[in-house]
């Protein structure tokens, strides 16, 4: 009898869940990820957010598409350094072009960089504390001192003068720097001095309310007709990383 009455609240509660009545929550993080319950670095990451998996393939991988839509990866070179790649590179900087903008929704606009040289990530709504790690164990033969790495960097760059106006923040990923999260939202927020240069005084204009998240500060820069098309990209150098995991947690 007991079975029957689980049994029947158990399809009562996926009735509801379809209709909509009970909202599908975001997935949790996972457990165990650094020092015992779901933290790392002594940051509790098992809240909601959204994960995104930067995959790295060698050069000859073709997977066909641009793998965009309501998904969680990304493929990107293993090796940006290697001279087979024709397509992509940007000049006078290494590696390969991952851009980012923000929107409604979380979304991969561009997830195979392999069929174009373009990769392309959306943010959802909002401002977020991220997170990020390598997670594939280094090749045992590596003889890079520091084994297998990832060198990311975030800059603001204008169209217009085709100019890197400045970089928000730098970090290596790879187990020999840490096999825990660390935290990269700097990376996404802009400061005064050795960020922001823009003498907005000159301009007629106050100054931005520091630190400003990037995308906000992107959207100040559309009144300025000269900077109205600056973007935020990530420089991403991969030397041998097969997975790179990004994580997004919503600020309240």
């Amino acid at each position: 009898m007991k079975k029957l009455f689980y049994l029947i609240i158990v399809m009562v509660a996926l009735g509801l869940i379809v209709s909509g009545c009970i909202p599908v929550v975001p997935t949790l993080g996972e457990k165990g990820n650094g020092n015992g319950n779901g933290q790392s670095n002594g940051i509790d990451l098992t809240g909601y957010h959204y994960n995104l998996n930067l995959i790295g393939k060698k050069a000859n991988w073709s997977g066909g598409g641009n793998y965009e839509g309501n998904r969680h990866t990304m493929f990107v070179p293993q090796f940006t350094g290697d001279e087979t790649f024709t397509v992509g590179t940007f000049d006078p900087l290494d590696g390969i072009k991952i851009s980012m903008t923000q929107g409604t929704e979380f979304e991969v606009v561009d997830g195979n960089w392999f069929d174009d040289g373009e990769c392309a990530f959306q943010l959802g709504f909002g401002k977020y504390r991220v997170f990020i790690v390598a997670k594939a164990k280094p090749h045992p033969n590596s003889d890079d001192p520091l084994g297998y790495y990832t060198d990311i960097t975030g800059w603001v760059y204008c169209e217009a003068f085709e100019e890197y106006l400045f970089d928000i923040g730098e970090i290596k990923v790879g187990r020999k720097f840490s096999k825990k999260f660390v935290e990269i939202t700097e990376m996404f927020y802009v400061d005064a001095g050795e960020d922001d240069d823009i003498d907005w005084g000159a301009l007629g204009l106050p100054l931005p309310d520091y630190p400003v998240w990037v995308f906000d500060y992107l959207k100040l820069l559309e009144d300025l007709p000269d900077y109205s098309n600056a973007e935020y990209f990530w420089q991403y150098q991969n030397f041998g990383n097969k997975l790179v995991k990004v994580r997004f947690y919503p600020v309240d």
